[in-house]
């Protein structure tokens, strides 16, 4: 378009050359989007004429898909109303309102699945099945309209909605019991969203599991927020697809993984409101107020909270220093909400007369005394009420008093005999069940009770039970108000309908296991082929009697030998079915719940009963079950339910009740070999060789272990696979820290700092220090991190560049006082949860300093102040629980102490000669390690001894707990050994209110775990079949011995390499009986075997016994057994039998490759690299250049490196498995090649077909179905091994459609065998993946 003033003018000009470009151009670019045009009918007035200003072709466009509408209007109008009414603006309204409509119908067209699947694994992850909205509904749905405006229509409501200068951000609403606060809290939600305001809100209720912790509350705000904000979601689910572990049950872990690290990181676009309803209703509320209280004043965040009156919450907000503005609901702000109730109802009454129904109401609103829930009972009653004079003796008879008008109700449901016990039963069961029960889950629960069928349940609550039990908007029967619950537990209510709790409980608990035990939970003891789950129908009642029924048992009488008798036969009969139940809900919280309840109830039974018997020892055997169950095979569990039957009992130990029970099941898997008889707390052992283990670490999915050659190796907590590795330098790894967020790893050496991002696997900064570190953490929100060094300094990095930003000088305070010396520290803690730094010097008290204000706080003396030389301090650790506020320390004397860092005040001590100490996230539980390798678990409050191992191993280094509180790690010289003691699962208390049931339970024994050693010299290393039933097994001492599988036990020992390094390839050729082995040292050795009648072998002497200078990586023999190829990583040799190198082949640059025999004359070689396949000639090494249709494919610089290569011995398939090394990204790739040698023009490599999808699921390929012969496999585990037989018969089908996608090929068992439809008489491959939890 021109510049100067004329030319812009004339290309104003209709059909001008720049309009036309313009026109031009914008057809190339408008497809994606929505035109409308409008175009002027009336003249524009101007002054001495009339016209039209834009012509209706020059006010449209006339491209295709464009909509034209007409405006009544001038043009000086066309976009100016006088009101919504207007014609003109309802027309654009509409058109905006139809184009965005059509907008998010093409948006959900394209994104649906994944949204949808974003939305699943966002529910998932959180836990959160059961949102809040229908108790919001319910809430709005009782509000009358006119009612609850007179809130927010206050100056003090608006001024914190609006954010007013000096305005709190915490408003808090007081009032009686059953006056209208929740509804308030409702009508303020609807408010704000009316207003277009983000919004979450959370309604505790005493009795409703679900609905009483914090944790859930946060649960349930993290997912609200995430709905309204895609940055708050992006980030939640990148916890979910990083296996960032979360414990719903603890809301500390839940309020620093998910709200300070991410949540309150995120930029808000507006105010984001929080309204709590019922506080004094949540069950460990003290939690959460010093979470509001350390909020960050720029976060945008408002919270209203609704409670009773409490001195307990008034103390805490006093304590927390917590800004709140508070507002009481009085008995005048509530008159005229429920004369606006009132009114609405007064035409339902008999009185025609309107002064006489004004004078009711005047009354009912005096008596009412502000009560909302008094006036809806007398309002109800009324309301069958047939004259004035009826409706006056009412009003003369009710009482004032809540609870005096709840003992009229009874008395009256009392004077209908036939209906009493189903009333009695209805609060029964609405009273105590653990959470509200639907109506249909109500009737089958009085069906099993009482044996009649009510079909009308829905209807006969509210008139059986006087109008104090409702059905809600979702079904679910409750009560009107939580004051009724109270009423009815009384211990002094004399009425027929009182509740007595533990009375009540039996009964649920005898109904519960009634279900538990009859015939529709049995399940077949017959496997049948190719059924991976059971599809029973089962009662709606299902659910919560297998979830719940232990709930009811821990809160009855503990003496009943009925309950027990019933407990032993469901126990004995249907508890794998119900196993199998619990894990289809996809939480096996409830399996360790109910261990956790059954050893209360079992502890408290032994004061009245023998512990002796059958009965106990069942239950008391799969109490302990239940808990290894959930800690071995959780996660194989949750994948597949039905494995609880045939797949899981033959692995579990041999004393174990649940392989007694049933690992005789017809056609089950069987177990031979290496197995053991008790459980084993220590689930797994990881070795480095020729380096040390000096430093651990572990945050929710991850943990780290630093090694003293500078590397790094990071591995997932639940399965303890590696994850990916590190190198922080030459110089030893001594600390480790991760982020709470799980995405921070900072390393410190003797000379440097290096922080990680964990997920990238990438240096993001490097610090260098010139003193040694003593200690290295992060702030609560991972912002600073924190290094202390024996300079007595303390330094600050700024997380986000490196940049060091201030220093902390400690120092001994009394002594540094007196004589000017500042003598070095030996030890240093750092909490970051707690904002606390602890310094230790020798034979002095432990300093304290808080690290938010740089200040010092004070001394711990064991003992007196006076007394120097003090004991000697060997280790310490802060409780991160901040509710708790203590600390241990260890010392030379043996003596371990708790105090309490703030006052300086002694706790707790206890003898325990510890070394090293941690504490796990939740605070509950201090682990202890000494020089002789035993570990000891106590109580951190107590320090009661809970559990202890006796490894018989080496000076403990370190421990280290996991995120679930459960699980800890301990490194030792060159190892580092996976704990999760069931004794530990036990104590955890859930804070589910079920102690209260159990104080009189007795103190349990102290577990004691005596772990298996390892022999180290006697690992396994390397393992080949000799195509019988027996095994040739290297180990790490360089012997080479032979194992039975049919018995899985060692037969005997062949021949031992004289290096005495660990075997790493054995390789087998049955056609010369030819054994060639290899070990660590670059040495290998080609044996003729012989067999004699026995079966077994003899090694003759060795015909090759050469070192090759370089780490072999493959070793393969010939199809005839005459030639060997030894493949290093910089040469290929070819060997003959006689001891000469027949051809060698040099090479360089390669990372991954694998070769393999192929099925032709003459032999020929196959090698996968990372580019291409190539075909080799085995005399000469001479590539053959064959074509191949792969090349294209695997010279994809994306494409993962070869992982396996596998060949039919029967046929021509090949099976290649691609896999990225640990610590990358997660791409894998299998496929299905055929090897062509018809003749010289058809002959090569071709793919046949790809199963992408599965990949990632595949740990490795183990050969195809046909060659493995009857379907046993071996693992290896450590010394020995375990062969599992028929385990290739626990199958699943994948059938290959037409281009070699996978259908149905979402994994629910350990195995599965693709049946390729298009390629005729091609064996099933097998793929199997086993993960050791």
């Amino acid at each position: 378009m021109a510049l100067n003033a004329k030319d812009y003018i004339n290309d104003l000009i209709p059909n001008s050359g720049a309009i036309q470009a313009i026109n031009d151009d914008f057809r190339h670019v408008f497809q994606e989007l929505h035109l409308w045009s409008f175009y002027e009918t009336v003249k524009t007035n101007l002054g001495v004429s009339q016209a039209l200003i834009v012509e209706k072709d020059s006010a449209i466009l006339g491209l295709p898909q464009e909509h034209v509408h007409l405006l009544n209007a001038d043009h000086r109008h066309v976009c100016k109303f006088k009101d919504n009414s207007e014609n003109n603006y309802i027309t654009l309204r509409n058109a905006f309102a139809s184009t965005i409509d059509q907008i998010e119908k093409e948006w959900l067209a394209s994104t649906r699945d994944e949204y949808y699947a974003s939305m699943k694994a966002l529910t998932e992850y959180l836990g959160q099945g059961d949102m809040p909205d229908n108790d919001l509904a319910n809430l709005l749905d009782q509000r009358m309209d006119g009612t609850c405006q007179w809130f927010t229509d206050d100056t003090d409501y608006n001024s914190w909605r609006t954010g007013a200068k000096d305005a709190s951000k915490v408003l808090w609403l007081t009032g009686q019991p059953a006056t209208g606060k929740s509804t308030i809290a409702a009508y303020v939600v609807k408010q704000l969203y009316d207003c277009n305001m983000d919004c979450g809100y959370f309604f505790f209720r005493h009795g409703d599991r679900s609905k009483s912790s914090v944790a859930t509350m946060l649960r349930s705000f993290a997912y609200q927020m995430a709905l309204t904000n895609p940055r708050i979601r992006s980030e939640i689910l990148s916890m979910h697809d990083n296996g960032v572990a979360i414990d719903a049950d603890d809301e500390r872990t839940i309020w620093r993984s998910i709200f300070l690290t991410r949540i309150f990181r995120t930029d808000f676009h507006q105010p984001y409101f929080w309204i709590i309803d019922a506080l004094d209703e949540c069950t460990n509320l003290n939690c959460l107020l010093p979470m509001l209280a350390r909020i960050d004043k720029s976060i945008p965040l408002r919270i209203l909270v609704t409670s009773r009156p409490s001195s307990v919450i008034q103390t805490l907000i006093l304590q927390e220093r917590l800004h709140v503005l508070y507002k009481t609901l009085t008995v005048e702000s509530s008159y005229q909400d429920i004369r606006c109730v009132l009114e609405a109802n007064a035409r339902f009454l008999p009185i025609d007369d309107p002064t006489a129904c004004e004078a009711l109401i005047a009354r009912i609103l005096d008596k009412a005394n502000g009560c909302f829930l008094w006036a809806t009972l007398v309002l109800k009653e009324l309301e069958i009420t047939h004259s004035e004079q009826q409706i006056q003796e009412v009003l003369d008879s009710v009482p004032g008093e809540m609870d005096s008008l709840y003992t009229r109700i009874l008395d009256t449901m009392a004077t209908v005999p036939r209906n009493q016990k189903l009333a009695q039963a209805i609060l029964r069961w609405t009273v105590c069940a653990v959470r509200p029960l639907t109506v249909e889950e109500l009737k089958e629960a009085i069906r099993l009770d009482l044996g009649e069928i009510i079909p009308r349940l829905e209807r006969t609550v509210e008139s059986v039970c006087g109008h104090l039990i409702h059905v809600d908007g979702s079904s679910r029967v409750q009560l009107v108000h939580q004051t009724v619950r109270a009423y009815l537990i009384q211990n002094d209510l004399t009425s027929d309908f009182a509740v007595n709790r533990v009375r009540e409980h039996s009964r649920l608990a005898e109904v519960c296991l009634q279900y538990l035990c009859s015939d529709e939970m049995k399940s077949s003891r017959f496997r049948r082929r190719g059924s991976a789950t059971r599809t029973a129908k089962k009662s709606v009642f299902a659910d919560y009697a297998a979830i719940y029924f232990s709930e009811h048992i821990v809160r009855s009488s503990s003496s009943s030998d009925e309950q027990m008798a019933r407990l032993h036969k469901f126990m004995d009969t249907n508890i794998l079915s119900w196993i199998e139940i619990v894990a289809l809900a996809g939480d096996l919280y409830f399996l360790t719940q109910t261990a956790k309840n059954l050893k209360a109830y079992m502890e408290r039974r032994a004061k009245y009963r023998s512990p002796l018997g059958q009965e106990v020892h069942t239950v008391s055997s799969w109490v302990s079950d239940l808990i290894h169950l959930v800690t071995t095979f959780g996660r194989s569990l949750l994948i597949s339910p039905s494995s609880i039957h045939f797949l899981v009992p033959p692995v579990c130990p041999r004393n174990s009740i649940i392989y007694q029970q049933y690992h005789e099941y017809p056609r089950c898997l069987e177990v031979v070999g290496q197995a053991e008889l008790e459980w084993d707390d220590r689930l797994s052992c990881i070795t480095f060789s020729e380096c040390q283990v000096l430093a651990v670490a572990c945050r929710d999915a991850r943990f780290a272990i630093g090694l003293s050659d500078g590397r790094i190796i990071l591995y997932h907590t639940s399965t303890c696979q590696e994850a990916g590795n590190l190198l922080h330098g030459t110089d030893a790894v001594r600390f480790l820290e991760l982020g709470s967020a799980n995405t921070f790893l900072a390393s410190g050496g003797r000379r440097n700092v290096v922080l990680w991002d964990v997920i990238a696997g990438t240096k993001l900064w490097e610090a260098s220090i010139t003193q040694r570190l003593l200690g290295l953490g992060f702030n609560e929100s991972d912002t600073l991190l924190i290094g202390t060094t024996v300079a007595n300094c303390t330094k600050f990095w700024n997380v986000d560049n490196g940049h060091e930003l201030e220093t902390l000088l400690v120092s001994d305070q009394v002594e540094d006082e007196s004589d000017g010396y500042q003598r070095p520290p030996s030890h240093a803690e750092i909490c970051g949860e707690l904002n606390l730094l602890a310094v230790g010097y020798r034979q002095r008290p432990i300093n304290l300093w808080d690290l938010e204000d740089k200040s010092f706080i004070g001394q711990f003396h064991k003992s007196a102040p006076d007394v120097y030389p003090g004991p000697l301090l060997v280790a310490m650790v802060f409780n991160p629980n901040p509710d708790m506020n203590l600390a241990a320390a260890s010392y030379q004397d043996g003596d371990l102490v708790v105090f309490d860092p703030w006052n300086q005040r002694q706790h707790a001590i206890s003898e325990a000669n510890a070394h090293v100490l941690a504490a796990s996230p939740d605070g509950a539980t201090l682990a202890t390690g000494d020089s002789n390798g035993t570990i000891q678990v106590f109580d951190f409050e107590t320090l009661r001894l809970l559990y202890r191992s006796c490894a018989s191993d080496l000076d403990v280094r370190a421990i280290v707990f996991a995120s679930n509180n459960v699980r800890f790690f301990d490194i030792r010289r060159d190892h580092c050994n996976v704990w999760e003691p069931s004794a530990i699962i036990r104590q955890t208390d859930s804070g589910d209110g079920s102690s209260e049931y159990c104080s009189e339970g007795i103190m349990p024994d102290v577990e004691t775990s005596e772990a298996r050693p390892w022999g180290d010299d006697e690992t396994m290393t390397a393992m080949v079949s000799d195509g019988s039933d027996l095994l040739f097994c290297g180990k790490e001492n360089g012997s080479v011995v032979v194992y039975d599988t049919k018995n899985g036990q060692q037969l005997q020992e062949l021949y031992t390499h004289t290096t005495q390094t660990a075997i790493i390839i054995l390789t087998w050729n049955l056609e010369g009986n030819i054994l060639v082995s290899a070990d660590r040292s670059s040495r290998f050795q080609v044996r003729k075997l012989s067999r004699l009648a026995s079966g077994l072998w003899i090694a003759e002497e060795p015909l090759i016994n050469q070192s090759i200078g370089q780490a072999l990586r493959q070793a393969l023999i010939s199809s005839d057994g005459k030639m060997i190829l030894l493949s290093a990583i910089s040469s290929d040799q070819i060997w003959g039998l006689d001891g000469k190198q027949l051809a060698t082949r040099t090479v360089a640059g390669r990372q991954s490759w694998r070769w393999i025999n192929l099925p032709s004359s003459p032999p020929k070689l196959l090698l996968v690299t990372d580019g291409e396949v190539q075909h080799f000639d085995w005399q000469t090494l001479k590539c053959d250049h064959l074509p191949s249709t792969l090349n294209t494919t695997l010279g994809d610089r994306n494409h993962p490196p070869i992982a396996n290569l596998v060949m039919s011995s029967k046929s021509s398939l090949v099976c290649a498995f691609f896999r990225e090394p640990p610590g990358r990204q997660s791409r894998a790739r299998l496929r299905l090649w055929t090897f062509l040698m018809k003749d010289e023009q058809d002959q090569g490599v071709k793919d046949l077909a790809e199963f992408d999808s599965i990949a990632s699921n595949i740990k490795t390929v183990i050969g195809f179905h046909k060659d493995i012969g009857k379907g046993s496999i071996v693992l290896v585990r450590r010394d020995g091994i375990a062969v599992f037989h028929r385990g290739l018969e626990f199958e699943e089908r994948f059938v290959m459609q037409k281009g070699g996608h996978v259908r149905n090929s979402e994994p629910k068992t350990y195995w599965s065998s693709p049946t390729l439809e298009n390629h005729i008489d091609s064996p099933r491959a097998a793929y199997h993946q086993w993960e050791r939890e």
